[in-house]
């Protein structure tokens, strides 16, 4: 059996140039972001468990992309049988791990509303029931996945010089994954913000104004955060969810969708940082510290000056 090389068309590379940039800022980005969390123990925090399952998704999601351009970019030689596993992965691992992260959103979230609602560290009190989703989360879309292309409800395209595609048989296949990867984990998510907003602005049976003022103060600050980080994620993760079924990968609307994608992917970390409370103290730590630093420099070097005289 001989090899051969796996490549783009020259339109297709060309189609890609955005996606390059823009995977590439995102790479830096990720990475400056996971440093912080490296150094700060602060934000090593068992409450954002969920979130930062969520970004590691969106690296694996950047990993996946660089591979397979490297792959074809070089030229590599492959044999037939390899070339096939490959051309499957490629075909349904983007579908696969927005599908994890459409149900992780949904775990942070029933998460946040029992500590909010309930005032339930689900964390520390439901250990096995976190590990037992985690292993639900991931298994699942990898059997829906697999039961689709074993009972030949979905096809392998594959063309030359192109990424690999999934074609669906049935409408009522598509209609299921719509339903399955956004309908139900995105209402469900809106229903839970909902109710933890109306939790959070009851003021029944409190008859202090200061936890009053505390509450609503604290309402303002979940309805601002909620408001901004779904409608990115909506804006920007939603068309590709949405059409990736109806389009195919390398057509212009399966670029472009494709591009959104990733664009969420680059502004996540900024977008929960600039959210969360415990990383803008870390960055008023830092400040201090190269404020700090530089005062003592100033400082020396001025007391230097005064010597010499």
């Amino acid at each position: 059996m001989s090899c051969t090389p796996l490549v783009w068309s020259s339109s297709t590379a060309d189609s890609l140039g955005s996606t390059i940039i823009v995977c590439a800022i995102a790479v830096v980005i990720h990475i400056m972001f996971w440093i912080q969390i490296t150094v700060f123990s602060s934000l090593r925090q068992r409450t954002m468990m969920w979130l930062y399952d969520y970004l590691i998704t969106d690296l694996l999601l950047l990993a996946r992309f660089f591979i397979l351009y490297g792959i074809r970019q070089d030229r590599l030689c492959i044999y037939p049988t390899v070339r096939t596993i490959l051309c499957y992965f490629e075909a349904s691992s983007k579908f696969y791990m927005n599908t994890v992260q459409s149900y992780l959103m949904l775990a942070l979230n029933v998460s946040r509303y029992a500590q909010i609602v309930f005032n339930r560290n689900v964390y520390i009190e439901n250990r096995r029931l976190i590990i037992l989703t985690h292993f639900l989360i991931i298994i699942a879309p990898a059997l829906n996945v697999t039961v689709q292309f074993i009972a030949d409800w979905t096809l392998l395209l594959r063309r030359n010089g192109s990424a690999c595609d999934i074609e669906y048989k049935s409408i009522s296949v598509q209609i299921f994954n719509l339903f399955v990867t956004y309908i139900i984990p995105v209402t469900v998510n809106l229903i839970l913000i909902a109710l933890c907003i109306r939790h959070v602005s009851s003021t029944q049976g409190i008859r202090n104004q200061q936890v009053i003022d505390r509450r609503r103060k604290h309402q303002r600050a979940l309805l601002s955060q909620t408001i901004i980080f779904y409608s990115i994620w909506l804006v920007l993760w939603s068309p590709y969810l949405l059409a990736f079924q109806f389009i195919n990968e390398n057509s212009n609307a399966g670029v472009y969708t494709s591009l959104l994608n990733y664009i969420e992917i680059a502004i996540d970390p900024a977008v929960v940082a600039v959210l969360d409370v415990r990383f803008v103290k870390t960055w008023q730590t830092i400040w201090r510290k190269i404020r700090g630093r530089r005062q003592g420099v100033v400082t020396v070097a001025v007391v230097a000056a005064a010597v010499d005289k």
